[in-house]
């Protein structure tokens, strides 16, 4: 079974690092590399498999693929550890989520969908006031509270661009409600961006919001129920790349993209160096500043690359010892807690075996996978008091080259900003990510969305071009 150089699993007798896992596959043997491609995906991410599989259906187009890890899947893998599966990026879906769930029938995936416990089916629920201890509290009324608090909140009277200065507690502070209200609401909003309300746009929420049909319950239930099973979301990546025609190379670390005349250079850490017609990079956001454009990208641009997205928390599996019914906790932002919020998954797919649940940390904590005296204390202190941790696994994406950090979240005085931008292309230069998708920015369906775009976009221009043969 192949592994990655990625990964980390810690019990208290060992450490590994790099997993087991289906994303590590076969790449073209570098002999069979071309100097020159009608078109150079970067980034194995579904944003780029997408986009690469779409543009080589045309046999008369020649297509690499170029990656700088040892796995396809981006911000999306499954690990295989202690006889489970764990997804370590991107994980949920939703039938509610077009251009995921369109391909997930296409490939037969759907009907391997299964849910997670602590979300569709909590039986207790805990909650961390700001400077106080983890307490159980009745989950209705947390979601009733929850609901009333988002009534008040998105009652606006202008289209979202008048708003997008507020962040979500700017907004909240404008509301004559309870504080205990805002309270709850400020830390389950806290749960899209791994931030508090202080620094998550109110656009952003808003967003969420309407995707979920303007009820929280619906969002949760959009964002937070389903996944895959049987192979996961790596199951997923591989039916798309399976479709793909082209070439593939991995550990080729893009540094440099020189744009001269009809055609595109890439030069790579390694030295090698590629022309194509056209680029479609599917670098994240936060990654972009490492690379040389030449001519320079746009100021506005270059303006919005510079201060990213926020989402720089963490994501750990545990392993508890306790076989417990559907759980959800979550922390105040302004507190002294490292962590946001977390949840069970399971007890074990095929035999009971304890609890298997996931945690989510605030941006900028939690930043050393290693530590495993902190975050087995911090989770026990603020999350679920009387857990037995037998063993915890993360991907340590704030420290990840090729990330850093996780999901996509935009603060205040973002959207306006720089959502158009970032969208269009730079001459032959095609940008596409879930960073800056229309809909579900942040989540596969965000990255299908942008990736089909600009496969759509680049072959338009493939087909004004005069014909040449492939070779």
């Amino acid at each position: 079974m192949p592994s990655s150089r990625e990964g980390y699993l810690w019990t208290p007798s060992t450490e590994v690092v790099g997993l087991t896992t289906d994303s590590v596959v076969a790449g073209t043997p570098t002999s069979a590399i071309h100097d020159s491609y009608d078109v150079v995906v970067v980034g194995t991410g579904f944003a780029g498999l997408i986009a690469a599989r779409n543009l080589s259906q045309n046999t008369n187009h020649r297509v690499l693929l170029v990656e700088g890890r040892d796995r396809i899947g981006g911000r999306t893998w499954t690990g295989k550890a202690l006889g489970e599966e764990f997804e370590m990026g991107g994980t949920w879906v939703h039938w509610n989520q077009p251009h995921l769930y369109s391909e997930i029938h296409r490939y037969g995936l759907h009907v391997n969908l299964k849910s997670s416990a602590g979300t569709t089916a909590a039986k207790n629920t805990f909650y961390t006031a700001a400077m106080s201890s983890c307490a159980e509290i009745d989950g209705d009324e947390l979601n009733a509270a929850v609901q009333r608090a988002a009534d008040a909140f998105f009652s606006i009277d202008a289209i979202w661009t008048k708003y997008d200065h507020l962040s979500a507690k700017d907004r909240l502070d404008q509301l004559d409600i309870p504080q205990l209200e805002k309270d709850l609401f400020d830390g389950m909003i806290s749960t899209f961006g791994a931030v508090p309300g202080s620094q998550c746009g109110f656009t952003e929420v808003l967003r969420w919001y309407a995707l979920g049909n303007h009820s929280m319950a619906s969002v949760f239930e959009l964002a937070g129920w389903y996944k895959l099973g049987k192979g996961g979301m790596t199951s997923f990546a591989r039916a798309v790349l399976s479709d793909y025609r082209g070439h593939l190379l991995f550990n080729t670390e893009v540094e440099k993209v020189v744009q001269r005349g009809k055609s595109v250079l890439l030069s790579a850490r390694n030295g090698l160096q590629i022309q194509a017609r056209y680029l479609i990079s599917t670098i994240p956001l936060n990654c972009l500043d490492d690379i040389v454009f030449s001519p320079p990208l746009s100021p506005l641009r270059q303006e919005a690359i510079k201060a990213g997205h926020i989402n720089r928390g963490a994501k750990i599996h545990f392993h508890l010892a306790q076989t417990e019914p559907g759980w959800f906790s979550q922390a105040s932002g302004y507190g002294v807690s490292p962590w946001c919020f977390a949840f069970s998954d399971h007890n074990g797919t095929t035999v009971k075996d304890g609890t298997y649940c996931i945690g989510f940390g605030y941006g900028s904590h939690l930043m050393d996978p290693r530590a495993s005296a902190e975050i087995t204390s911090t989770f026990k202190q603020y999350l679920k008091p009387g857990a037995e941790i037998k063993a915890y696994l993360t991907h340590d994406w704030m420290n990840d080259r090729f990330a850093k950090g996780t999901w996509s979240c935009w603060g205040p005085n973002s959207m306006t900003k720089w959502l158009k931008e970032l969208q269009k292309p730079d001459g032959r230069i095609f940008f596409a990510s879930a960073d800056w998708a229309d809909g579900w920015r942040g989540f596969i369906d965000g990255a299908i969305e942008r990736g089909a775009v600009a496969g759509r976009e680049v072959e338009e221009l493939l087909g004004s071009d005069a014909p040449r043969m492939k070779l």
